[in-house]
């Protein structure tokens, strides 16, 4: 279960830095496009934490861009580009979709046998994480079914100007849910524009 946790948390892997409370909503004035702001030699590391164990940081950046796709620096690299209609991972799954409203839900078929379904849970949050305190984030509640006792639940935090700030992964078992690993943002380093 640890190698599917830690699999999927480098898998899957925004927000203005202030410190006030979040809105209760999206940044007005925000895009979808701000939430993942996609560009060769931006970098994110973050701090990583297995079942309340300290893990090594893990730093993604984005190392080249292939017919619209933005590829990273992870072994089996993620494959992100904006369309009309979100933020996609490769051809299969959207990690962020519009509208930025809470209850906004979606859902991905990664095969015949793999459902994700994705819900926004809730926009104008406010997060803390070691790189700061973020506010206006969108938090993207995702769930998989394992068996029929098991789920894997994963909520990700997107802030506009930055990217993931948090990812939360917990194994729900009935009505039980058990902390599995989380990834928190210790730095961004944003590209620099020609």
């Amino acid at each position: 279960m640890k190698s599917f946790c830690l699999a999927f948390l480098l898998f899957v892997a925004g927000c203005s830095h202030v410190d006030t409370a979040g809105t209760g909503k999206a940044a007005a004035s925000a895009r979808l496009e701000d939430y993942y702001p996609l560009a060769v030699g931006s970098c994110w590391t973050y701090a990583t934490a297995f079942q309340g164990q300290a893990q090594p940081d893990l730093k993604v950046c984005i190392v080249t861009e292939e017919n619209g796709f933005f590829l990273d620096s992870r072994p089996v690299p993620s494959r992100l580009r904006f369309d009309a209609a979100g933020l996609r991972d490769g051809q299969v799954r959207y990690l962020l979709k519009a509208p930025l409203e809470a209850g906004n839900q979606w859902m991905s078929v990664a095969d015949v046998r793999t459902v994700e379904h994705y819900q926004i849970e809730a926009v104008g949050k406010k997060a803390k994480v070691p790189a700061g305190v973020y506010r206006d984030c969108v938090v993207v509640r995702m769930e998989v079914r394992l068996t029929e006792e098991q789920s894997m639940l994963n909520r990700i935090t997107f802030a506009p100007g930055v990217g993931i700030v948090e990812i939360r992964a917990s194994l729900k078992q009935g009505a039980e849910y058990l902390p599995q690993s989380v990834m928190r943002l210790k730095k961004f380093e944003q590209a620099s524009t020609p």
